[in-house]
């Protein structure tokens, strides 16, 4: 089976006086079902939101598109006009160019890798706040746990602890590119260790770059030696307690099983 291109230019077509491609749609409803109320239904319309933008068309319009004769609720007699069926046309020509141009530019867009790559990364959606893209250098396989060595861009390295199953499931080895995603409570910042040493793995040391003080709870970004940025949930009192600010020194430290690891797919 022929996996389906990703397009990563869209957009629709849309006309002066706020005319889009919606309209044309119900247009070419109309004309398939000779009733308006159908026709809403096949496009997502409310009946009364149909008429609205049919009235709308037909004002804008030097000629009358839509013609319907009474029929109450259900739009019996509903159907478009010469010049409706006219402009209808017209639209799925413009529609046919305007999807071949798409076309040329996202195989364009396709011949530079490193475009592409980006841009993948961008659709990705998820709700935690910290998202790095890095590669794999190294996957130590235990009993029942994997320990897997990801390689940030800048050089720090980020330790997750997966499953043995989730290692074989994702196919995670040396040089694939993963996904790191950690949740930003669960990034502990520190700024003096007092000659203790923690347990966790991952003690990733950068600059506070931003603070976003809220009520009761503060977002800090610690801007890393390499350029990526790690953000931390802390509450108020725990950042006067640490006396941060832009420019202050802080290490983040998250365990390891806090990290989650995303292939593509």
């Amino acid at each position: 089976m022929k996996t389906q291109q990703i397009a990563f230019v869209t957009g629709d077509i849309k006309l002066l006086g706020g005319l889009n491609e919606r309209l044309f749609r119900l247009l070419a409803a109309i004309e398939k079902t000779g009733s308006i109320s159908q026709a809403a239904k096949d496009v997502g319309l409310t009946y009364k939101g149909a008429w609205e933008m049919v009235e709308r068309a037909n004002n804008l319009s030097p000629q009358l598109l839509v013609a319907s004769s009474v029929g109450g609720k259900q739009g019996g007699g509903t159907q478009l006009t010469a010049a409706g069926k006219a402009v209808l046309k017209l639209f799925l020509q413009i529609q046919e160019q305007h999807q071949q141009f798409l076309t040329q530019i996202n195989q364009n867009l396709m011949k530079n890798q490193e475009v592409v790559f980006l841009l993948k990364r961008l659709i990705m959606k998820a709700s935690a706040r910290n998202q790095f893209f890095g590669n794999v250098t190294d996957v130590v396989v235990g009993a029942v746990n994997a320990e897997v060595i990801v390689a940030l861009k800048g050089g720090e390295n980020i330790v997750a602890a997966i499953t043995k199953d989730s290692v074989e499931s994702l196919a995670v080895k040396a040089g694939a590119e993963v996904v790191v995603l950690i949740k930003a409570p669960q990034v502990v910042l520190v700024t003096d260790f007092a000659g203790f040493k923690l347990s966790a793995r991952n003690q990733l040391t950068g600059t506070v770059s931003r603070i976003q003080k809220g009520a009761v709870n503060s977002e800090v970004i610690v801007e890393l030696k390499g350029g990526d940025s790690i953000a931390a949930t802390i509450t108020n009192e725990s950042l006067e307690a640490l006396e941060l600010a832009e420019g202050s020194l802080a290490t983040a430290v998250f365990k390891a099983g806090a990290v989650i690891l995303g292939v593509a797919a």
